[in-house]
């Protein structure tokens, strides 16, 4: 039978749970980089892994931004990644990267980007590879710890 005040020591429980996950969400959400200045950087080894590929895609496809868009945000913003806003002059910068005048079209490729990822092995597994190179030489660079 269950006491009329073990109601108390359940809300005292989900109160101690919601900390703890707030606190989880806010690691899981804090951006591996901050330094904007380096996101075309960040395409140049972009661009040099995809061509180095055994069969190079077309680097200006709209997959190819997607992926690139994936990871930039994973490193600059992920929250978006989860259904956030994305980190306040990040569209910008990546509009400016990939030469697309409409930040709009950057929005509307970040909406499909973890739905690609998810549902599309050849897809991930080229994120994870990308990833990967990317860090790897920015870290070669000292651009990335």
């Amino acid at each position: 039978m269950e006491l009329k005040f073990d109601r108390i020591i359940r809300l005292k429980k989900i109160r101690i749970e919601k900390s703890e996950l707030s606190e989880e969400e806010n690691a899981l959400a804090t951006p591996i980089l901050t330094d904007r200045s380096i996101i075309g950087e960040i395409y140049k080894v972009f661009i040099e892994a995809l061509n180095e590929m055994n069969c190079p895609p077309d680097v200006d496809s709209v997959t190819q931004r997607k992926k690139f868009i994936f990871i930039i945000l994973y490193l600059f913003s992920p929250s978006t990644l989860a259904g956030g806003k994305t980190a306040c002059g990040l569209r910008e910068e990546m509009s400016k990267v990939l030469g697309v005048h409409s930040k709009s079209t950057i929005s509307d490729n970040c909406a499909d980007v973890v739905f690609l990822y998810q549902n599309y092995a050849d897809f991930s597994r080229d994120i994870e590879y990308l990833y990967t190179e990317i860090v790897s030489r920015l870290k070669v660079k000292g651009l990335v710890l």
